[in-house]
């Protein structure tokens, strides 16, 4: 049978190539579209929890940064939870997301920060030009995101509709990459006295948990996250994007169902006479159903075996020329690979019953 098998592909070479093909994009589209997401997520949950304080507060049923660009917490809850013990400092964070990339698309967060607390919190510090500020149309700017866009010291950035003036390049890389005074945003946005969020340094990080207590016991309304929590919760704690790469995965499994259907169905009707033969010579229903669905299947492990090759060399170019972040998910990995092969059995099997049902006499006459 395998014999049969292979001579049965390589008679169509084009289509057997068109049929792994198409199984290896959906392998492709899961692989790396789940890959690029999460390396996002999770380069994004590192950048905040290296901002050096060990607890983010936020409104309760607010999310974690990036979908909080609401300012609704005073300002002035910063100096309450510093008075609380065993806290070093707390800063006011506001955070706007802007549906508008650096190129006119995409998405774009901005921080709002007071400079002297936030520093005095954290780890960031402007490394070259001035910092930030009490208030201005100025913003300072992480040196990666320097380089990438090619910006320098007097360039100048849009947010809210207006223009910043670059006075400062800042290290380490800490949360979004473009930092505003906090009144500037407040004023632009018509939130005076408002934050996003407020930074905790602990005198001891080892007791940030009891910390954290101590603050939900003055302020319950008030939600705590741990920064240590932040790149598991950014790569994993989206409902929105994981229904959507629940959606991107379901979809390529459609596309690759489709396409050895497609393909053996096909094949089936151009096989006909061969199928009349086949039983005219004694095989039995089961021996024909099995050759489809072997073939289907041969077709299936190839092109998760090519799908997968893709993803991962797509994966060292992008990451080790482009420097993006591109996280492989061994979940999805596997559902990739285990949904490739298993629609390639289940779009076999209506061609295959179709070739086995066939009369002998009726497939031996088939012009």
């Amino acid at each position: 049978m395998n014999s049969l098998i292979a001579s049965n592909l390589g008679h169509h070479p084009g289509r057997t190539a068109a049929s792994v093909i198409g199984v290896a994009v959906g392998v492709v589209l899961v692989v790396m579209t789940v890959g690029l997401v999460r390396g996002a997520l999770r380069d994004r949950g590192q950048r905040d929890a290296n901002i050096g304080v060990e607890i983010m507060v936020t409104g309760q049923g607010q999310g974690i940064s990036i979908a909080s660009s609401d300012l609704t917490l005073p300002v002035e809850l910063a100096g309450k939870i510093a008075a609380i013990p065993g806290v070093a400092a707390a800063t006011p964070v506001g955070q706007n997301l802007e549906l508008k990339g650096d190129n006119g698309i995409g998405i774009r967060q901005i921080d709002g920060i007071d400079y002297a607390s936030f520093t005095a919190a954290g780890k960031l510090r402007v490394e070259q030009g001035e910092p930030l500020p009490e208030k201005g149309d100025v913003a300072i700017i992480d040196f990666k995101y320097a380089a990438d866009k090619k910006l320098k010291i007097g360039d100048r950035i849009e947010g809210f509709d207006r223009e910043f003036t670059i006075i400062g390049i800042y290290a380490p890389e800490a949360g979004p990459r473009i930092k505003v005074p906090l009144k500037t945003m407040q004023e632009a946005l018509g939130v005076d006295g408002k934050c996003s969020m407020i930074y905790v340094k602990c005198v001891d990080a080892a007791e940030q948990e009891a910390i954290a207590q101590r603050i939900i016991a003055d302020y319950p309304d008030l939600r705590i996250i741990f920064t240590r929590d932040l790149p598991e919760l950014y790569a994993t704690g989206y409902a929105g994007f994981n229904v959507f790469l629940n959606i991107i995965a379901g979809l390529a499994t459609v596309i690759s169902l489709l396409v050895i259907l497609l393909t053996m169905y096909t094949t089936v009707t151009e096989r006909t006479r061969q199928i009349g033969i086949m039983k005219s010579l004694g095989a039995s229903r089961s021996f024909i159903a099995g050759v489809f669905v072997r073939e289907a299947l041969t077709i299936s492990i190839i092109g998760v075996g090519a799908g997968l090759v893709v993803s991962l060399a797509a994966r060292a170019i992008l990451v080790g020329a482009l420097d993006w972040r591109v996280q492989i998910e061994p979940g999805y990995v596997a559902y990739a690979a285990l949904a490739g092969i298993a629609s390639g059995i289940i779009g076999a099997l209506y061609p295959a019953l179709r070739a086995a049902s066939q009369d002998p006499i009726d497939a031996l006459s088939y012009e």
